[in-house]
């Protein structure tokens, strides 16, 4: 299984993550559903590496629908958001 790293995000107005930019693909941005479908498939793992420890992504639910977010800490903010922008 591919892991790749995620280093920027692009954010959507009402705050979700619309598409990732990854360290092994520069220039290359992978869209919200395809990530998704990556990690619902087992094709690809998703992590960001943080000061302190390495978190994966995961594809989580909310009323709006499935949305992506890092599995850094229990709090209910999406750690994702604080990346830089792609």
């Amino acid at each position: 299984m591919t892991v790749r790293r995620v280093t920027a995000t692009r954010k959507s107005a009402n705050g979700y993550v619309t598409h990732f930019g990854c360290e092994d693909q520069p220039g290359v941005l992978i869209s919200a559903a395809d990530a998704i479908l990556d990690i619902e498939v087992g094709g690809c793992t998703y992590v960001v590496s943080w000061p302190t420890r390495r978190a994966t992504v995961l594809h989580a639910v909310d009323a709006g629908g499935g949305y992506l977010r890092a599995d850094l800490d229990d709090s209910p903010r999406n750690n994702l958001l604080d990346l830089p922008d792609c």
